[in-house]
């Protein structure tokens, strides 16, 4: 397989971590958006590398570089848009935690605020003075 190919490669495979790890976040799969992200961060220094060697094998057949770049910028650009909508989703799945866990600890507060008024006493520890 070619440079350029397994560079092609590297980024279809960032296409597919992308698009699952928005379906993961959309169906609050945590553990599965975190195999995402972490594959991603692997998958980094193998498009530098990739993209190192497939420039190298440009040169060496004498391909023309800005047009097999351009092919990949197109390709980059969907990606970072598909990365910017997981962002966005994400933060509002966020959003919504926070505000579900600022229900739950009012909630909270007022069922301490009514044991504390249903409660019964407890009982005196001195029944008499003698």
């Amino acid at each position: 397989m070619s440079a350029d190919d397994q560079l092609e490669a590297a980024y279809k495979e960032w296409r597919r971590l992308a698009d699952a790890e928005g379906e993961a976040i959309r169906t609050r799969n945590w553990l599965l958006a975190d195999d995402c992200q972490k594959a991603l961060r692997r998958l980094q220094p193998l498009i530098i590398h990739y993209t190192q060697e497939a420039q190298n094998e440009w040169k060496r057949l004498g391909v023309d570089p800005t047009a097999r770049e351009n092919s990949f910028r197109s390709l980059i650009t969907e990606l970072i848009q598909i990365e910017s909508q997981n962002s966005v989703l994400l933060e509002a799945v966020r959003q919504a935690a926070r505000a579900q866990l600022g229900h739950l600890e009012q909630a909270g507060r007022t069922l301490r605020q009514v044991q504390r008024l249903y409660a019964p006493s407890p009982p005196a520890a001195w029944t008499s003075f003698s």
